[in-house]
């Protein structure tokens, strides 16, 4: 995990709506190292998915983006469509929440896979249909011929995700990006997806970019975590590290809402709710929530700040006001 692979830097993310600007992401920065599994937590609507959706330039025409997307030494924000193209799905996959969703419901699996190993492969059909096997067998599922014959509906909601994840797999990516890849299964099927995802990266090399609002995913898989609030990256920090000594404010928030069965510590849950993005609060996008407020919170955005090896946080409690980057 020496090299950098993805570097998100100075990242800005605006929606033109019909209310208003909606101010979605607010200067994230974060990289992601050849080998490694980074997770991004945060609560539904701080910008995890549309990160990755930046990334990867699927965005809609009302979207206006600004900073730099580095893959590979390129900046993808500077590609063209037909550039992306040839990147999305082969050097960079994704898998979705619901497979239900990302598969089509009125052709077989068998086709659907041989569409898409074809469209990154020069390869024909016959040869992309015996790839299409080897990956059923390399995601762990019995007989490969019955669930290419299969439609969708006809199989379970692990199953769907495999063959997704099989699909992402397809033209052997460098950087797998997998939006709450679990939610839809129930607990184990998710531990088995999971321990599978893990396996074959350590066969085939690439990263993880882990995007997730379950930090016991976190706690399994990663081996860094960005914190998200309100389009800020506010912690970056090694997994083990986050949870045993959090720093910023919100993290601690989090964290103190995860039932501990060996102690009676009361949960106690982050006052406030989460901002309009259309009217985000200035300087600290936290601080209305935050018990321990400064003045400059209300005035000035911390940067990251690096407290220790590997520890970023964006917080005036630490300083705050130098450029660093995690």
């Amino acid at each position: 995990m020496s090299g950098i692979l993805l570097s998100i830097k100075d990242l800005y993310l605006n929606f033109r709506t019909f209310w208003g600007v909606s101010k979605v992401l607010n200067g994230v920065d974060f990289d992601i190292r050849e080998g490694e599994v980074f997770g991004l937590v945060g609560e539904t609507g701080c910008g995890k998915s549309v990160t990755a959706m930046s990334i990867l330039r699927l965005l809609p025409s009302s979207a206006d983006i600004s900073g730099e997307v580095i893959f590979k030494g390129e900046n993808l924000l500077l590609k063209s469509d037909e550039e992306m193209r040839k990147i999305r799905g082969k050097k960079i996959s994704m898998v979705f929440q619901d497979p239900m969703t990302s598969l089509n419901p009125l052709f077989r699996i068998g086709e659907q896979m041989v569409d898409v190993i074809t469209t990154h492969l020069s390869i024909e059909r016959e040869e992309a249909l015996g790839k299409a096997r080897e990956l059923l067998r390399s995601v762990k599922l019995p007989d490969p011929d019955r669930v290419l014959s299969s439609y969708p509906h006809e199989l379970s909601g692990g199953m769907r995700q495999r063959i997704m994840i099989a699909m992402a797999l397809s033209s052997n990516p460098s950087l797998l990006i997998a939006d709450e890849p679990t939610t839809a299964l129930d607990v184990t099927v998710q531990k088995s997806v999971l321990e599978l995802m893990l396996e074959l990266k350590e066969k085939y090399g690439f990263s993880i970019l882990i995007i997730t609002h379950d930090l016991g995913v976190v706690a399994q898989i990663c081996d860094r975590v960005g914190v998200m609030y309100a389009g800020n990256i506010v912690e970056i920090a090694p997994v083990n590290l986050l949870f045993e000594k959090p720093l910023h404010p919100y993290t601690k928030g989090l964290l103190s809402v995860i039932p501990d069965p060996r102690t009676k510590r009361r949960l106690k849950p982050l006052r406030g709710s989460v901002p309009s993005l259309l009217n985000p609060p200035p300087g600290c996008r936290f601080h209305p929530r935050c018990d321990y407020v400064k003045a400059a919170c209300s005035r000035e955005k911390p940067s990251l700040l690096e407290i220790e090896s590997g520890h970023f946080v964006a917080c005036h409690l630490y300083g705050g006001n130098e450029n660093a980057c995690g």
